[in-house]
Order: structure tokens, then sequence, then C-alpha cells
């Protein structure tokens, strides 16, 4: 498979601190190679699912091969939205269907019997909210850290405008996304972005993705592209994306909000360098979650690593992780890293953007991110001189 794709790693990316390059295959050290490790993206051989194919179900009974909620599976109303069943993310319904999405029909409905999404009115909630169980189905088969679709609103894919794959970036405004300046800086009017997107490989859910243009972007003045330091990026697009179930803004913390010792904070990530079928990955967003750790543990904990027992952590970073046995580092650069604002865990606010770490899935090694509390008055300032207001994202 490609190797997770983090577009920080520079050879002398970190040689201010006396990090042989030599030595760190990665920023977040040496991708997995087999889908058993934890965090590992899947990977798989496909085949284009021909529509008009017909297959034998498990059952004996023909089928053919259609999005899931095409698929009368025996409710009275087929346009009840509340949930079309199980969906295997591997090879879909008794291995006839490659796509995620699809299912092997005996009686398909057409587009026409379905009453799609632009049709449905949405009341937004507000704010951060997580979708636990997933919108329309749930899934299984993969390596347990895939997350359901829709449960993450706030996750957008960034990419270069001929859809190569560089990054991800967190939707704070309908109209704004916030990402690592590590990522921005690189790509000066090439960048787009993709809100609602869940498996890179398929259009084929009920709730489509939205793409946009970026039109302008601001990068902090104090950005250091060689240590990562101010490591923030604000993007403004064309247009405005249509919230929905599954596109939402998230929460914004308030100015140093302290997030020292927060549980079951959450981190998102793709790690793929295309998108679509050329891949030949099914690569479905990640999510991983961790604890914060205290600054000053971190530094301690960093200090045993190669930076050496005179290392600083920056006041602009945050940390997380370093639980041995789960991979830090599923999380492509720019992504953000997200705690529960109470113990039920359906609400968000924004803590860290994916910035950098030393090795990945070790003992006591926690995963450093740019901190967003730090940086909030500095994005309110960018906000209001484009004319957003941020209080509505702020609880």
């Amino acid at each position: 498979m490609f190797p997770i794709v983090l577009t920080f790693l520079m050879a002398g990316a970190l040689a201010q601190i006396t990090i042989d390059p030599k030595d760190v295959e990665a920023i977040f050290g040496t991708p997995p190679t087999t889908s058993t490790t934890p965090g590992a993206f899947e990977t798989l051989t496909l085949k284009p699912t021909d529509a008009t194919t017909t297959f034998t179900d498990k059952n004996g009974q023909p089928c053919k091969c259609v999005p899931y909620y095409l698929c009368d599976v025996g409710r009275a109303e087929i346009k009840n939205f509340t949930g079309w069943g199980e969906l295997d993310i591997r090879f879909g319904e008794d291995d006839n269907c490659q796509e995620s999405v699809e299912k092997c029909c005996t009686e398909p409905k057409t587009d026409e019997d379905v009453d799609m999404p632009d049709t449905e009115p949405y009341t937004l909630k507000g704010c951060g909210y997580r979708n636990p169980a997933g919108l329309d189905f749930t899934i299984k088969g993969g390596t347990g850290h895939e997350s359901q679709f829709g449960e993450f609103p706030w996750v957008v894919a960034l990419t270069a405008l001929n859809n190569s794959y560089v990054g991800v970036g967190v939707l704070i405004h309908p109209q704004v996304v916030m990402t690592g300046a590590h990522i921005a800086y690189k790509y000066p009017g090439n960048l787009k972005i993709r809100a609602g997107e869940w498996d890179t490989q398929t259009t084929g859910e009920r709730l489509k993705h939205q793409e946009r243009v970026v039109k302008d972007m601001v990068i902090h003045t104090g950005f250091n592209k060689v240590n990562l330091f101010n490591d923030i990026a604000l993007l403004r697009l064309e247009e405005p994306v249509t919230l929905a179930e599954h596109i939402n803004v998230i929460c914004l913390p308030s100015q140093d909000e302290a997030f020292d010792n927060t549980k079951k904070c959450v981190a998102n990530g793709w790690g793929k360098d295309f998108f679509g079928q050329q891949g030949r990955y099914a690569v479905i967003l990640k999510k991983l979650e961790i604890d914060m750790v205290p600054n000053s543990r971190c530094q301690m904990l960093l200090r045993k690593t190669r930076l050496g027992s005179h290392f600083k952590l920056h006041k602009t970073f945050v940390c997380a992780g370093g639980e041995e046995g789960k991979d830090t580092c599923t999380g492509d650069g720019g992504a953000p890293l997200a705690c529960p604002v109470s113990m039920s865990g359906d609400r968000y606010k924004l803590t860290g953007l994916v910035a950098w770490g030393i090795g990945c899935g070790g003992k006591d090694i926690p995963a450093v991110y740019a901190s967003v509390p730090y940086f909030r008055n500095w994005v309110d300032t960018q906000m209001t001189a484009w004319g957003y207001d941020t209080a509505g994202y702020t609880i």
C-alpha cells in the first residue's frame, strides 16, 4: 500500500533540535504495512461493479448492486431514512458489490422512488455535534478505526485542484476551513475542499459531499516551516457549504482554554495520496480516541526521545496520545483533534491540528498538535476582517 502521506515531512524539518533524519522515516514514524496494525488502512484490490450484472445472493436469489438507499429490504416505506442496516466496508454484500455503500438487491429501486436530501428540510442543532452511530447505516469488516458515515461532520478533505490529496482541514464556519500552515503554504491558489467526505472511492452515499474552491488563505505570520511553530492557516471558500446532517461546523475553544486532562478526544484523517478508484484502497475516514497530555508532562516524555534533555515544547503546541499499541499517527497534516464538551461525548470543541511527532504508537511518546486555543484571538481577528462572526460557534 502507499505510505501515509504527511506533507510536512521534510529531511531537515527537525534539524534544529538534533534529530538525525536517517532515523526518522516519517515525522509520525514508519507507516504501517499490514491491515492488522492498529489504525492501518485496509488494502484491497477493487474492480468496478457493473450495475447491469446479475449476481446471486446468499439465499440463492438473483440480485444487482445498487446504492444501499435504493434497496428495499422489506420496509413499509422506502422514504423512511432512519437506517438501512449494516454494510460491509470491505467487499459489500456477499462479496459481490465492490463499493462500500452498495448492496446486492433483489428488488432495486430507482432514484425516482426515493426523496433525495436536497428536498428534505434540515434544522441545525448547533456546532460540534457528533453522530456517534453514524447516519443511514452502520459498518462492519474494518480494523475498528473507521468512522461511521457522517460521524464527524466538521472534517473536510483538502485536495489540489487536480484532485490529488494534500491533507485535512476542519470546518469552523460555512465559508471558512482551518488547517495547518504547513499544508496551506505549499498550495497558494491551488486548493479546494471536500466537505461530507467519508469513503474516498465512492459517491454512492445518499448524502453527497460538497466541493468548494479556496479563494483566499491567511497563514499565521509567525509560522516557521522548519520547526512548525504557529502552524495554523485559515482558508476562505468561494462559496459557503450547505450545512446538513453530515456537514457541520465544529465549536471553537475560548482563548487559552485548557484541555490538559481531557479524555477521549478524537483525531481523524485519511492518509491517502490520491482520491478515487486509481488509489485501489478502501480508504474510509479514520478515527482514533486519545487522551490529552499536559504540556509539562509531554515535554518531559519527549526529552526521553531523540529530542534530548534540552528540548523545550513551544507554547503554540499541545499534546495527546502516547498509549502503547495505539497508533496516534493515522491523521494527516492539518487534521483536527477535537475534545468532548461533556462526558456525553456527543458535542466537541476544536483543540488541536496535527503537527508532528516522534515514532508511531510507542509507549509514552505523545503526538504534537498546533494549539487552537492559543490562536483563538488571532482567528477572530481574521474572521472579522472577512466579515464573518464566530460567536455562534462558541459554547
